[in-house]
């Protein structure tokens, strides 16, 4: 008989000490569209000093992405304002408060992700996470909606794989509320349908077996989901089991259910691996998206690690860059480019072994004067993602030029409009002056690509 689990109507604040990295930047997600940054700042402001809020918006229509940042000048601030304002309603929507997860292998992995379902409909996103937080750190939690009414499932992400399958073994089959709900390992959309399109199969392939299981405990263990039509252990030339197994059942709907059930699931000292059983060009099919995927996380992460510093002094070589830098944290490699005959190209890159401190850099020494000249410093870009951002930049400035029309009272050279319609302030008509006016004094050109990418200009604030 499923034991009853009870919910509270408020959720356990996290504790601080739980999070060793001591962090200070907020992610706000499942904002409603009309949120702005002003809203943000009245909210989270009562918690303490902010250094910044940044409400994320489509780069291309300008609209809100529904997400936010905001950053604390203190780690103990930011705590504050998540264990107080996680999933309390702004604008009549509940905020989605978590960390910032700088590392996207974590965000797109899915690690220590589960998925909950038949949750009666008055359970809340702050329910959930009271229900789940005694197994471990939760990085987020959300239940989901639609019209404002729960959908009857949810997900809960826990810090660490080991938490989130304490919480599945303990929490499925629970009751809650008078109903009975379901717990289990959240799989990609991707990977659903490849299940749902492998129904068919009924075969099992069962790895991370003891040493003293054998075909009748495995028979024992795998009968209770269903008739099971053959079994096999693998052994090696002395009959020592080599750690893993088959099962095959009679339906695929007894197979599945095994899987669901006994997949992460502990026999003695080892957490078992139950899943289909492929061939093994599926396999290595696998294998191959799976480092792939991996590969493009890290790669997602030296580029917010990695940055690009022009306008150097000739005179300027990697120890020189290195030492201007070596304040913001641990730097990991410096290059200085150069041409053929070894003179300095005038740029090169740091860098750092962290985002964070990749970030801190930027801000520092960006506009900084090394050497008599000021750097110029961005965040590294491959080549396709700028020449992707020039285009952009240059379909933005030709559509403004284009639609602009020519002033009787004025010279020619003041008829285009100077921000893109994105940035533009209400428009001021300019009285006619004489020549040799200077329009950089009425108006700051439009903000092109570069502008874009600095962190000095007014125009991006």
């Amino acid at each position: 008989m499923a034991a009853e689990v009870g919910v509270l109507p408020t959720p356990k604040p996290p504790s601080p000490a739980d999070d060793p990295v001591r962090k200070s930047s907020l992610y706000v997600g499942d904002l409603d569209p009309q949120v702005t940054e002003a809203d943000l700042m009245d909210t989270f402001r009562c918690m303490g000093p902010i250094a910044s809020v940044r409400l994320c918006h489509d780069s291309l229509t300008g609209d809100s992405l529904r997400y936010a940042y905001v950053n604390f000048f203190s780690f103990s601030h930011a705590s504050k304002a998540l264990n107080f304002l996680n999933h309390t309603e702004l604008k009549g929507k509940p905020m989605r408060i978590m960390w910032s997860q700088r590392d996207p292998l974590t965000r797109k992995t899915g690690i220590g992700n589960l998925f909950v379902k038949n949750l009666d409909p008055s359970i809340t996103s702050g329910q959930l996470q009271h229900m789940f937080s005694n197994y471990g750190t939760i990085l987020s939690c959300k239940v989901a909606e639609e019209n404002g009414k729960s959908k009857g499932f949810g997900f809960v992400q826990f810090n660490s794989e080991e938490s989130a399958l304490a919480a599945r073994d303990a929490l499925h089959d629970t009751l809650v509320k008078g109903k009975k709900i379901y717990v289990s390992k959240f799989v990609k959309k991707s990977m659903r349908t490849v299940v749902h399109e492998e129904s068919s199969f009924t075969n099992l392939y069962v790895k991370n077996l003891p040493e003293d299981v054998t075909e009748d405990l495995l028979l024992d263990m795998f009968s209770r989901f269903g008739k099971v039509s053959s079994i096999a252990i693998m052994r090696n030339d002395q009959g020592k089991s080599r750690g893993f197994g088959f099962v095959n059942f009679h339906t695929p709907e007894e197979a599945m259910k095994a899987v669901e059930v006994l997949n992460g699931s502990l026999q003695g000292p080892n957490r078992l691996s139950v899943a289909r059983a492929q061939k093994k060009a599926e396999r290595i099919e696998v294998l191959k998206n799976q480092r792939k995927e991996i590969f493009n996380c890290h790669i997602e992460k030296l580029k917010a690690q990695n940055l690009y510093v022009k306008n150097l002094d000739i005179s300027v070589d990697e120890s020189k860059l290195q030492k201007h830098f070596s304040v913001c944290g641990k730097i990991i490699s410096v290059k200085v480019m150069r041409h053929a005959n070894g003179i300095s190209r005038r740029f090169g890159f740091v860098c750092f072994s962290t985002p964070e401190e990749a970030t801190k850099a930027l801000h520092t020494f960006n506009g900084s004067v090394l050497g008599g000249r000021s750097l110029y410093v961005a965040f590294a870009q491959s080549k396709e993602d700028r020449n992707r951002e020039l285009r952009h930049y240059s379909q933005l400035s030709q559509r403004d030029l284009r639609h602009t029309a020519l002033h009787p009272t004025r010279p020619v050279h003041y008829n285009f409009t100077p921000y893109s319609s994105f940035y533009s302030p209400p428009y001021l008509p300019l009285t006619y002056q004489h020549y040799g006016t200077n329009i950089g004094m009425q108006f700051p050109f439009f903000q092109n690509y570069h502008h874009h990418r600095s962190t000095n200009l007014s125009l991006l604030d």
